[in-house]
C-alpha cells in the first residue's frame, strides 16, 4: 500500500509530480490549476473526466482513479480538449478499481 506523495523529476512545468488529488462524484470533471489527478465515484451516475489541451502541458501526466461505484453500468468517459489519447478521442474506463495516467507528447495523450 502506497503511502505519502509521489515524487519524480519535472511534472510537466513544475518542480515536483505530486499527486494534488480532486474527488468527483457526477456530472464532467476538468483538470485545471494543479489538480493532477482525480478519484472517480460513480455510484448514483456516469463520469467524465476531460483532459486539457495537450500541446499546452507537454509532460504532464493525469492520474484517474476508479475507487467506488457500479463502473459498467456507469463508466467514467475520458476526453481530451486537444489532441487523441492513444489514437482515439475517448477512452471509457470499465474496470473495478482501475487508474488509469496519462501523459502529453506535446501534441496528444498517451496511456502509461
Amino acid at each position: 500500500m502506497f503511502r505519502g506523495n509521489w515524487r519524480g523529476g519535472s511534472g510537466g512545468g513544475g518542480t515536483s509530480a505530486d499527486l494534488v488529488w480532486a474527488t468527483v462524484s457526477s456530472g464532467t470533471f476538468t483538470f485545471t490549476g494543479t489538480t493532477n489527478a482525480v478519484t472517480c465515484d460513480v455510484s448514483s451516475t456516469a463520469i467524465t473526466v476531460q483532459l486539457p489541451l495537450a500541446s499546452s502541458f507537454t509532460g504532464k501526466i493525469y492520474t484517474i482513479k476508479h475507487v467506488s461505484g457500479p463502473i459498467l453500468t456507469n463508466p467514467i468517459t475520458i476526453t481530451s480538449s486537444g489532441g487523441t489519447i492513444d489514437g482515439l478521442t475517448t477512452i471509457v474506463v470499465s474496470q473495478t478499481k482501475s487508474t488509469t495516467r496519462v501523459s502529453s507528447d506535446g501534441i496528444n495523450w498517451q496511456i502509461i
